[in-house]
């Protein structure tokens, strides 16, 4: 085909001559321009942008831009016309005449709605969609309102341009703006953010950032005491009042001055009358405070009365938060037992039932039992899968309530390791928890690698890749057989794991060794470098470890510094790449174990794991 028989060629011949005629000769060109526009064998994108060029050409009047819209829109529907029509515009940098044409039929033009089959034009049709149905008209199609802002954020997320944002919370308003936000704001942009969650005990949503509350509620606060007198919730107990020890015992020596008086010399009666105040004071002097006081009434006057009415919960809950660490263990033990009856019989309390045996548990610790183990085992049903996570998360915050000893608290993290490694847990499982239960967090992780590095200890218990160096314990047989001495030594190292046993003349000296999250410990020194010194010097009596001397009595035996610098090199080449091999492999997420604290954005609608004055983490069910 010759390019005078090719409609195409001759449309892009009489453009290129439209660009360089002069004003006066580019109306007869339009003219010759008009059967190509209207020709069905020329592309519509081709017609369109010859249109295009004819308009910018012509003089802005609704003469000279009549006769290239009705050659364009000529054959077709009135509402295609008027889709071709919007092309055009676009490709026209102005064209008030063409404005006016659109408007014009855009009047006259009615469409269906496809929602209640009203007919109206294009304006009024664009109302009746937002205001009656909630949707956009756009192109000729109709969209929800969500649809309208996802278009928008992807346009946004493609080119960035901030006028989107204010398009998006004009559709949607601030929830569409957060989102937006959400997407591109960096830690630093939301600091502030953070930190006002935080003071309202929120997290943030990770799609709009706005606030959301932890699923699981936090505890109750303690009921209030005061002068031996306790209350909340509407209930008051009063405990019963106590003379105080030096009137008690004031009291006993003058009743002994006068009777002995009678009796004997003046001197005598004065002797033993001070005898009687000082065993007064000893033996029936006041044992008890007055919290103690209340504490044993609230149990006695009101626990009893109060176990089997269905809005007790709350209270009692509070006294059993109250009661640690006062009050007579042995007095409220049967009231005890009879509130943890109630609360096993209730699956809506299983706060109050986690209050309970928390209590219970902590007042065998003060009897004399061990309350490390007691607790580790209240946790084994939640590992288990037996008992919500967040059953945990109760138990923890009742027995963190109060002080307790370092030695205790280290060797209660490896028995919560320990309860979570047999029930199958990974060292994942467990800091994902820890991420969304604060308390768990508080009670287990030292850092997430030393969470790792115990899991891969409980891995490899079987093949004890460490006894190629020498034998040792792990930390989870040492709290087990040896607690004592396990939480002494996780007292001064608490991210102790292995204990190596060295020669009897050297541990007698040094102490065993300790292979710890920071490095290899002996002595009380303790080093991490794999490459470090370590030799003997002064005939054996100066053990130069790392950038320490350590001076011993006795000689030590001339394999000791090779025996340590063996366990260095296991620490590093073995130990540290537990993290690696545990933490940041595709391993699955125990879905029950966070199920209880999934919380769904009351903006956006967003599942997320809710974290305290963070951006809160997006709930993937695996």
């Amino acid at each position: 085909m010759t390019p005078t028989n090719d409609p195409r060629a001759a449309l892009a011949q009489l453009v290129v001559r439209l660009r360089a005629a002069p004003p006066a000769d580019r109306t007869r060109i339009v003219g010759e321009l008009l059967p190509f526009l209207a020709s069905p064998r020329v592309p519509l994108t081709v017609r369109s942008a010859a249109a295009g060029r004819a308009l910018d050409a012509l003089p802005d009047t609704q003469r000279a831009v009549q006769r290239v819209v009705r050659a364009l829109t000529g054959r077709v529907s009135p509402s295609r016309g008027l889709a071709r029509l919007r092309h055009l515009q676009r490709l026209t940098e102005r064209s008030d005449a063409l404005d006016a044409i659109i408007a014009r039929r855009e009047r006259k033009i009615k469409m269906s709605c496809p929602r209640c089959d009203v007919r109206l034009s294009r304006p009024e049709m664009a109302k009746h969609l937002w205001h009656e149905h909630g949707l956009m008209l756009v192109k000729s199609k109709t969209r929800s309102r969500a649809r309208a802002v996802e278009a928008i954020r992807r346009e946004h997320a493609a080119t960035g341009e901030p006028n989107l944002i204010d398009r998006a919370g004009a559709l949607d308003g601030e929830r569409a703006v957060r989102i937006l936000a959400a997407e591109t704001a960096t830690a630093d942009e939301t600091v502030l953010l953070r930190t006002a969650a935080r003071e309202r005990g929120a997290g943030l949503c990770p799609t709009c950032l706005a606030d959301v509350v932890p699923q699981v509620p936090p505890p109750p606060p303690a009921l209030a005491m005061a002068n031996g007198r306790l209350a909340g919730d509407g209930f008051v107990a009063r405990g019963g009042r106590v003379s105080p020890a030096r009137a008690r015992a004031t009291l006993a020596a003058g009743a002994a001055l006068i009777a002995f008086s009678l009796l004997t010399p003046v001197r005598v009666a004065l002797i033993l009358s001070l005898i009687a105040y000082v065993l007064t004071r000893v033996f029936l002097g006041t044992k008890t405070t007055p919290a103690d006081r209340a504490v044993d009434a609230g149990w006695r006057k009101l626990a009893w009365k109060l176990v089997d009415r269905r809005d007790s919960a709350r209270f009692l809950t509070r006294l059993c938060l109250t009661s640690v660490g006062l009050g007579d263990p042995f007095e409220r033990a049967s009231a005890l037992s009879a509130v943890i009856a109630r609360a096993r019989g209730n699956v809506t309390e299983r706060q109050l039932l986690a209050t309970a045996l928390a209590l219970q548990i902590d007042d065998g610790g003060r009897l004399g039992r061990d309350r490390a183990t007691g607790i580790a085992e209240l946790l084994t049903p939640v590992f288990r899968g037996d008992q919500p996570a967040d059953f945990a998360e109760f138990v923890l915050a009742v027995y963190l309530r109060v002080p307790r000893d370092p030695a205790e608290r280290g060797r209660l993290r490896v028995l919560i390791l320990l309860a979570a490694f047999r029930a199958e847990l990974t060292a994942r499982d467990v800091l994902d928890l820890c991420d969304v239960a604060p308390h768990v967090a508080t009670a287990v992780q030292i850092s997430p690698n030393y969470v790792a590095m115990m899991y891969g200890v409980w891995v490899n218990r079987t093949k004890r890749p460490w006894e190629r160096v020498g034998y040792a314990r792990t930390m989870f047989d040492a709290v087990v057989a040896s607690p004592a001495t396990a939480g002494k030594l996780l007292t001064h190292e608490p991210g102790l794991l292995l204990m190596g046993e060295t020669d009897p003349g050297a541990e007698a000296e040094l102490g065993p060794i300790l292979v710890a999250l920071g490095g290899v410990s002996v002595g009380g020194v303790q080093t991490s470098d794999p490459e470090a010194d370590v030799y003997l010097e002064s005939n054996g009596r100066v053990l130069v470890f790392g950038r320490y001397s350590l001076r011993v009595s006795g000689r030590l035996s001339e394999t000791y510094p090779e025996e340590l610098q063996e366990w260095l090199r296991f620490r590093d080449e073995v130990l540290m790449s537990y993290p690696t091999e545990f933490l940041e492999s595709e391993t699955p997420h125990t879905s029950r174990l966070l199920t209880p604290f999934v919380t769904q954005c009351q903006a956006c609608g967003t599942k997320c794991l809710p974290v305290v004055g963070a951006v809160s983490y997006p709930w993937q069910n695996s």
